[in-house]
């Protein structure tokens, strides 16, 4: 499971970013455009969840897209091959 993470003003670790929007997105093999599949949102623990079906071998990943206290960030994408 993945989780949404950002520093902790009361200690040294990082916490789980409750109730944030955050894009699953997906590019076909072979192409080099991401396109949203949907938005979600974080749990209050931070952690993100979903399903969807792949209909093509392509990359997914999720991105953040940041706050007004908080920068963005992207998750590194995985690859998925549809048999």
């Amino acid at each position: 499971m993945r989780k949404l993470t950002r520093a902790s003003w009361d200690g040294p670790n990082c916490t789980g970013y409750a109730t944030q929007p955050v894009q699953l997105q997906f590019r076909k093999n072979g192409t080099g455009t991401y396109t949203v599949v949907k938005t979600i949102r974080t749990t209050t623990k931070g952690d993100l969840k979903t399903t969807v079906k792949a209909t093509a071998d392509g990359f997914f990943r999720y991105v953040f897209a940041g706050t007004r206290t908080t920068v963005g960030a992207g998750a590194a994408a995985e690859f998925i091959d549809v048999k």
